[in-house]
């Protein structure tokens, strides 16, 4: 009896060891995995205002954009969603801000594909495009406009391309900068046109537009929202634009790509992520609320003068979208012989 009792309590020694050891383990894991728990079941995101990071001053494009989606976002999510214009290094201070936020909802990033360009033509950058975010949804898309002085006497592509060709790197042509969108559109258009042009980078568009309408350049691919009015007076004349389509802007202007030149598709892009480790959950919610305010016509029209159109890609699309994208661009400065600066 006595040594039945003795196993009895050895058992239940036993067990609350036992149980007191699983505990500990669950509490363990409950600690290890708190921020992935926390962050993936947030049904209640967002329960505070959220900011969304622009790198770019007010006023521009990606600002305008972020903050047409950063409002009816709000409205749909029933809390704040603040707009913080963190500007320098061409967009790679906010990059960097928004890769290293806590991935709880709270710090989101208006990507542009200027960030997905810039590993390329840059050596300071500190942030990978692909690994350090997760896509949400590509917001809005604007490509450039082939323009050229009145002067000069191409009126379509193929009369801009003989004439460059029967005089080789004396033609002259504008960019926003080094390394900028429309300087690695110029260059991609260069090399599948058999042309050379000489580049002449400013610090920006409006500096570039100046000498562009003054006749000190010949041609530029320029945005269009800038260029728009000097088409209107005959200031400038477009040649093409150089997105797959044309633009309902300009419907009577081409592509590149029915010019001649097939597949051809540039332009700039903006679009809303979140850091790598952003849980699937809250993807999810916020790619849904997105998506009707992309697809609603007052978001079309109020960007439609400025040549940007609404897109639609969701999480996974927008994925791909950025890794496919960097290669691209990887290979048109590796193939135009831009050197990193």
């Amino acid at each position: 009896m006595e040594n039945a009792r003795s196993s009895t309590h050895a058992s239940a020694r036993t067990h609350r060891g036992l149980t007191r050891m699983s505990m500990w383990l669950l509490g363990l894991g409950a600690i290890v995995l708190a921020p992935g728990v926390l962050y993936a079941q947030a049904p209640d995101w967002p329960a505070r205002p959220v900011r969304v990071l622009v790198g770019y001053p007010a006023g521009g494009a990606n600002d305008l954009v972020a903050r047409a989606v950063a409002g009816r976002l709000g409205e749909s999510l029933k809390q704040s969603i603040v707009v913080e214009n963190k500007t320098g290094a061409a967009g790679s201070i906010a990059a960097d801000a928004a890769a290293k936020a806590a991935p709880d909802g709270y710090t989101l990033y208006m990507m542009s594909s200027a960030q997905v360009l810039a590993p390329s033509v840059r050596k300071d950058v500190t942030y990978d495009p692909v690994k350090d975010f997760k896509a949400i949804a590509l917001a809005a898309y604007a490509p450039y406009l082939l323009a050229v002085h009145h002067s000069v006497p191409a009126r379509s592509v193929a009369e801009f391309v003989a004439l460059a060709r029967s005089k080789p790197g004396k033609m002259n042509y504008a960019s926003s900068g080094a390394g900028a969108g429309p300087h690695l559109t110029s260059s991609l258009f260069m090399t599948v046109a058999g042309i050379d042009l000489n580049h002449v980078p400013y610090r920006g568009d409006a500096d570039a537009m100046i000498d562009l309408v003054a006749g000190r350049v010949e041609s530029s691919f320029i945005s269009v929202a800038p260029t728009f009015p000097h088409i209107q007076s005959g200031a400038l004349r477009a040649l093409a634009v150089s997105s797959a389509e044309r633009l309902p802007l300009l419907p009577n202007v081409p592509s590149v790509a029915e010019s001649g030149y097939s597949g051809f598709d540039m332009g700039a892009w903006w679009g809303l992520v979140g850091p790598a480790a952003l849980p699937d959950a809250i993807v999810r919610k916020a790619a849904a609320a997105v998506r009707p305010i992309l697809d609603s016509r007052e978001f079309g029209d109020q960007f439609a003068a400025q040549g940007i159109t609404p897109q639609t890609l969701g999480p996974e699309e927008f994925a791909r979208r950025i890794a496919q994208d960097g290669v691209k661009f990887a290979e048109i400065v590796k193939r135009a012989g831009i050197v990193k600066q």
